[in-house]
């Protein structure tokens, strides 16, 4: 046999949304209801929104149901309504979504095509809590249904059935770069005792800005070009191996010498991305026969951020 689809009608509406009809030589794949005498199922259901409920099956890893209102359901009294349900949603977590593209049929005896019944704009449906039904109130006029000419019900006898397809939630990961101005804890006051005793180069002590920890670096005598010439000063970022996301953090600083008054004396900006392979900062800082005889001879080395980065990943 030759398999076609062939469009049928798409003129109804269901909650607002266009159906798209189709007819179809293939049957459904995932779930077949054949009703054998009918009118003696009917005759067992309630006038009043009664129902009929199918067995479970199985579907890209979810239970499902298949629901007739042979007589419409509640608000939809000239139609047979059909709806998909999701089974055991009460196992699931508290705000589970499990979202699927479907489509429900009814069986032309006559032809021997499904009409094929589907949302014509919304591809996707989302089953929740509050959503554990969905499908179409108005599936067929009874008048259309009844009438044996149009092949729906043949010797008290009819088909449904749906497919499903499960759309599988994104699994994209997003990152978040943000550019952080307004700081709370943006300076830090560093003071190297013994100076004139230095001879290598020395850290600080690990101290937190912009919420992430850092270390200064200071060459006493100056670090590569600059040995013997200038004082080096230099920013390391101190926490990469323990943080996540790893990576590169902006920083737009400043290093500053301060006197024993603390009153700004040599200032310089700054601003790199900082990993974990090297400290950043300015070689040549001051000139050393600037660092005229000091107070108690101690150094007073200032940081101060202006701006970091700020990452965040996730899904």
């Amino acid at each position: 046999m030759a398999l076609g689809i062939q469009q049928f009608k798409s003129s109804a509406m269901s909650n607002s949304e266009e159906i798209l009809r189709e007819e179809r030589e293939f049957q459904p794949a995932h779930f077949i209801l054949k009703i054998v005498s009918y009118s003696l199922l009917l005759d067992g259901i309630d006038e009043k929104g009664g129902k009929y409920e199918t067995g479970t099956f199985d579907v890209g890893g979810y239970k499902w149901k298949l629901i007739l209102y042979p007589r419409g359901n509640k608000t939809c009294k000239d139609h047979i309504s059909l709806y998909l349900g999701i089974v055991e949603g009460n196992s699931f977590s508290d705000k589970w979504t499990v979202c699927a593209n479907f489509k429900l049929f009814v069986l032309n005896q006559k032809t021997m095509k499904y009409l094929t019944i589907q949302d014509a704009k919304r591809t996707v449906r989302y089953f929740d809590k509050l959503r554990i039904e969905q499908g179409f109130a108005q599936l067929l006029s009874l008048d259309q249904f009844n009438d044996p000419c149009n092949g729906y019900l043949v010797n008290d006898c009819c088909v449904f059935g749906a497919e499903i397809l499960v759309v599988q939630p994104p699994s994209s990961i997003e990152e978040t770069i943000t550019m952080v101005k307004e700081l709370d804890d943006r300076t830090y006051t560093w003071s190297i005792k013994n100076f004139s005793t230095l001879e290598n180069h020395l850290y600080s002590n690990e101290f937190t800005l912009g919420g992430r920890k850092w270390k200064l670096d200071l060459y006493p005598e100056g670090y590569k070009s600059a040995k013997g010439k200038s004082l080096s000063l230099l920013l390391w970022l101190a926490d990469w191996e323990s943080v996540e996301p790893k990576r590169e953090v902006y920083v737009k600083y400043k290093l500053r010498v301060l006197d024993h008054f603390l009153v700004k004396k040599v200032e310089k900006s700054v601003s790199h991305w900082f990993d974990s392979k090297r400290g950043w900062g300015c070689p040549d800082f001051m000139p050393l026969k600037d660092i005229k005889k000091l107070k108690d001879n101690t150094l007073i080395v200032e940081v101060e951020f202006d701006v970091i980065s700020s990452i965040k990943v996730g899904p």
